[in-house]
Protein backbone atom coordinates (compact mmCIF):
# COMPACT_ATOMS: atom_id res chain seq x y z
CA UNK A 1 0.00 0.00 0.00
CA UNK A 2 1.24 3.53 -0.90
CA UNK A 3 2.33 5.69 1.89
CA UNK A 4 -1.03 8.06 0.83
CA UNK A 5 -3.30 5.22 0.73
CA UNK A 6 -2.10 4.14 4.25
CA UNK A 7 -2.38 8.13 5.10
CA UNK A 8 -6.31 7.79 4.02
CA UNK A 9 -7.07 4.81 5.94
CA UNK A 10 -5.64 6.06 9.38
CA UNK A 11 -7.40 9.21 8.41
CA UNK A 12 -10.80 7.12 8.13
CA UNK A 13 -10.15 5.10 11.13
CA UNK A 14 -9.56 8.19 13.02
CA UNK A 15 -12.38 10.31 11.95
CA UNK A 16 -14.51 6.97 13.06
CA UNK A 17 -13.08 6.79 16.48
CA UNK A 18 -15.28 8.23 19.18
CA UNK A 19 -12.16 8.84 21.33
CA UNK A 20 -11.75 11.98 18.55
CA UNK A 21 -14.59 13.35 19.39
CA UNK A 22 -15.52 16.66 21.68
CA UNK A 23 -19.46 17.02 22.16
CA UNK A 24 -20.20 15.64 19.00
CA UNK A 25 -17.44 17.04 16.72
CA UNK A 26 -14.50 15.39 14.97
CA UNK A 27 -10.99 16.84 16.65
CA UNK A 28 -8.75 16.73 13.50
CA UNK A 29 -5.67 17.45 15.80
CA UNK A 30 -6.67 14.46 17.14
CA UNK A 31 -6.67 12.61 14.42
CA UNK A 32 -3.45 14.15 12.88
CA UNK A 33 -1.30 12.78 16.24
CA UNK A 34 -2.88 9.59 15.75
CA UNK A 35 -1.41 9.36 12.62
CA UNK A 36 1.63 10.27 13.44
CA UNK A 37 1.62 8.25 15.75
CA UNK A 38 0.71 5.07 14.43
CA UNK A 39 2.96 5.83 11.19
CA UNK A 40 6.07 7.75 13.10
CA UNK A 41 7.21 11.05 11.98
CA UNK A 42 10.68 9.58 10.14
CA UNK A 43 8.56 7.11 8.04
CA UNK A 44 6.12 10.08 6.61
CA UNK A 45 9.63 12.53 6.48
CA UNK A 46 11.52 9.97 4.70
CA UNK A 47 8.53 8.83 2.36
CA UNK A 48 7.08 12.04 1.90
CA UNK A 49 10.32 14.61 1.80
CA UNK A 50 8.78 16.56 4.44
CA UNK A 51 5.74 16.80 7.17
CA UNK A 52 4.96 19.53 5.25
CA UNK A 53 3.99 17.12 2.51
CA UNK A 54 2.18 15.47 4.96
CA UNK A 55 0.40 18.39 6.17
CA UNK A 56 -1.13 18.65 2.39
CA UNK A 57 -2.30 15.41 2.36
CA UNK A 58 -4.17 15.87 5.70
CA UNK A 59 -5.43 18.62 4.77
CA UNK A 60 -7.13 17.87 1.58
CA UNK A 61 -8.35 14.76 3.71
CA UNK A 62 -9.99 16.81 6.03
CA UNK A 63 -11.32 19.06 3.40
CA UNK A 64 -12.99 16.27 1.52
CA UNK A 65 -14.61 15.04 4.91
CA UNK A 66 -15.94 18.98 5.55
CA UNK A 67 -17.40 18.81 2.02
CA UNK A 68 -19.12 15.27 2.45
CA UNK A 69 -20.47 16.32 6.15
CA UNK A 70 -21.89 19.54 4.24
CA UNK A 71 -23.27 17.54 1.20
Amino acid sequence: MNIKNQIAELFRAGVASPENMLNGVVDYDFVCADILIEMSIDILIEELGSLEEFYKIFDSLVDMELALEAA
